[in-house]
């Protein structure tokens, strides 16, 4: 049914399109600046794999996939089925939702799965946790009482609400991802502190750590506050952080992925050495083979010492 809307709501549905329409510049903006170093370290490689597969579906998954998002919040019609229309894209919202953080989720399993040497304990393991956040996430798109949400007269975008009911529901799959990010966060903590090489300058699972700290902190205050606004937020404020949340998180994972590749961060700043040592942990790269390949091969200079273990050869 729809109705009338009151200054309140209006003021509220407000508040959801200037987040939205921030989020949407932030996603476009950082597209353009990582966009020359996509190029880079995936375009020019050349070679198709699960990363850079994942990696070029989270990126215009993300992109592309907001364009009917924004479509929601700010299309001006005056067709007689545009409510009609605005439910369905509500309901895609939430379902690209979904699909962004299974895509998040993969790229992140695949990042354990390296750096804890390919362990299948540890892959099973996250397959099994992922499951039941997508089984989660799909009950609450699913399950519940059907009803019609109330839709109020707007001019521009879609004045779509959502009923507590179907808030509390989807705050509980987004606690699942808070739970999940929570536990990629404590693992790659214990296995950097377990693992903290003794050599000088910096080590590749130095840099894992350091990213995923950020990549954490950076989700951690995000997700809880989605899932406060799902919790706590009026009718037209619930999930009012959902499109922020999801893209962030794939920001941030693009952003692990080509920080990872940096071709600077496959020599030691300090003792200008190659910073990846195969004998120390030959699997940590697996997932991303063609890393290491990227960094040109350089003769080294007389007098200094190459016989170490684990280095390639200094620079």
């Amino acid at each position: 049914m729809s109705s009338d809307v009151t200054l309140d709501e209006l003021k509220s549905m407000n508040a959801k399109y200037y987040l939205s329409l921030i989020s949407f510049t932030i996603l476009v903006h950082d597209y353009c600046l990582t966009f020359v170093a996509e190029v880079e370290t995936f375009w020019r490689v050349g070679q198709l794999n699960w990363a850079s597969g994942f990696f070029y579906l989270n990126r215009y998954l993300t992109l592309f996939g907001h364009v009917p998002v924004m479509l929601e919040y700010f299309w001006t019609t005056s067709e007689p089925n545009k409510y009609e229309i605005c439910r369905r894209l509500q309901s895609f919202h939430q379902y690209l939702a979904i699909m962004i953080q299974i895509v998040v989720a993969c790229m992140l399993i695949m990042r354990m799965y390296a750096l804890y040497g390919r362990s299948r304990k540890v892959l099973v393991f996250y397959i099994i946790t992922t499951t039941v956040i997508v089984v989660v996430g799909g009950w609450t798109l699913l399950g519940g009482k059907k009803e019609k949400p109330r839709i109020v007269r707007v001019r521009i975008g879609c004045g779509v609400n959502l009923s507590r009911e179907k808030a509390i529901r989807l705050g509980a799959a987004w606690g699942g991802m808070l739970i999940f990010d929570s536990l990629v966060f404590c693992m790659t903590l214990y296995k950097s502190i377990i693992s903290w090489p003794s050599r000088d300058g910096e080590h590749i699972l130095s840099i894992l750590l350091r990213d995923g700290a950020i990549y954490f902190g950076v989700m951690m205050v995000a997700n809880l506050a989605n899932i406060l606004t799902f919790m706590l937020g009026g009718s037209f404020t619930r999930g009012v952080a959902t499109m922020f949340t999801n893209i962030i998180s794939s920001v941030m994972i693009s952003r692990l992925m080509l920080n990872l590749r940096r071709p600077s961060h496959a020599f030691n700043r300090k003792s200008t050495s190659f910073a990846i040592s195969t004998s120390y942990n030959p699997d940590l790269t697996s997932v991303d083979a063609d890393y290491t390949t990227q960094v040109p091969e350089r003769t080294p200079s007389p007098g200094l010492d190459t016989s170490r273990p684990g280095r390639a050869g200094a620079v």
